[in-house]
């Protein structure tokens, strides 16, 4: 089974690169510049009062929902499934221009896209099992963001602005039929905040490469990361070092080790470089270097 998976990893790589070669479009989705700056919990936060996560003078606080329907506590977002949601958020809203998103075909479609399954079953480790519940979490959670700015003679000027994710929602969940469609006629309506926010100026990410690194959370972030940086490092056509503590501080909060973290994010970076050769990155032992490339992005999304 290991060597099967590792064949399917290097099948994946080769058409990446042969369709690089042969100069096809890029399939595209889109994330927020907030929240490639910060990101949601990797791992399940637990019975928390706020979750907060902090990149220089921007803040993310977000709090959860008391209880669900059934009266039972719900929990914060956390892990590869929301974020992989928030793409397709982002993308739907940039493509469709609309706050009205509707869930039923085009969301099973990206999911399958990625190679997860929203109509597998009814088991608590199915696609669609852990998909509705991070759903539910990720729909009820209260984001805001907090802007700090030091001003003229010291003085500090805060700026909040709160981004419910949707305003209104009717989801169909119906497992005992899951093969005709486990969120068929499922929609969601953003909040006009959230929508605004994820449509002004999304970074554009390449749709193969989050295929490939669809199972850690970290890798997805440091992917958005890396290509929101070179793109700015391209734009001044200078080099740019982040150290391996801030990088940590923005990405690595769920690593209580400065060191185990530099081992996870090095390995996802030379993964994300193998899969993204146009990217300039370098590792040191004193943090990550990036610096201007080729366009990586030139293309027409493709997938939706």
């Amino acid at each position: 089974m290991k060597q099967a998976g590792e064949i399917a990893k290097y099948v994946g790589l080769l058409d990446l690169l042969q369709d690089q070669q042969r100069g096809n479009e890029v399939e595209l989705a889109f994330l927020a510049r907030q929240l490639v700056q910060v990101t949601l919990p990797h791992s399940d936060p637990g019975d928390v009062p706020v979750w907060t996560r902090r990149n220089g003078d921007l803040t993310l606080i977000m709090t959860r929902a008391d209880i669900d329907g059934d009266g039972n506590l719900i929990g914060y977002p956390f892990g590869s499934l929301p974020r992989l949601l928030l793409y397709w958020i982002n993308s739907e809203a940039v493509r469709t221009k609309s706050r009205r998103l509707e869930l039923g075909r085009n969301l099973s479609q990206f999911m399958s896209e990625l190679g997860l399954n929203p109509r597998n079953g009814r088991g608590e480790r199915s696609d669609a099992k852990r998909l509705q519940g991070q759903m539910l979490r990720l729909f009820s959670a209260s984001i805001r963001f907090r802007r700090t700015t030091e001003v003229a003679n010291g003085d500090i000027r805060e700026r909040m602005r709160n981004v419910p994710i949707i305003e209104e929602s009717e989801l169909w969940w119906n497992p005992k039929h899951s093969r005709q469609g486990y969120l068929w006629d499922s929609w969601i309506e953003l909040s006009e905040s959230f929508y605004n926010t994820i449509t002004a100026i999304p970074v554009p990410l390449n749709m193969r490469v989050l295929r490939a690194l669809k199972r850690s959370p970290l890798a997805l972030d440091l992917f958005a990361w890396v290509s929101y940086r070179s793109w700015t490092v391209t734009r001044h056509k200078a080099p740019q070092e982040v150290s391996w503590k801030l990088l940590h501080a923005q990405l690595g909060a769920d690593y209580t080790e400065l060191r185990n973290f530099k081992l996870k994010a090095s390995a996802a970076l030379r993964k994300i470089v193998i899969f993204q050769p146009e990217f300039r990155v370098s590792l040191s032992g004193t943090g990550v270097q990036i610096r201007p490339c080729a366009p990586v992005i030139e293309a027409k999304p493709l997938y939706l």
